[in-house]
């Protein structure tokens, strides 16, 4: 996936358990300039071009603010799969 030009495309999110109020929840969908978006195969995030009924295998990317660790540097928690599984 190449990060060099990332597009994002923000959308509205419901959380299922609702954050603390001063959490804010963002989902995005990401793509990079070949079109190539994020997607699960084998349990691994991976990116590839999306047609038709594949498009619904996209992986919506949520993000909130991770106050815990030097917020002067704007830590994020990213997670995929609704926000049920995280980055590292």
């Amino acid at each position: 996936l190449a990060l060099l030009f990332l597009c994002a495309e923000a959308e509205g999110f419901a959380p299922r358990h609702a954050p603390t109020p001063q959490t804010k929840v963002f989902q995005y969908r990401i793509w990079d300039v070949n079109q190539k978006s994020l997607y699960l195969r084998n349990d691994q995030l991976v990116a590839g071009h999306l047609q038709g009924a594949n498009a619904a295998l996209e992986e919506k990317v949520f993000w909130v603010p991770n106050r815990a660790f030097e917020p002067a540097r704007l830590p994020v928690i990213l997670g995929i799969q609704n926000g049920t599984r995280c980055l590292a």
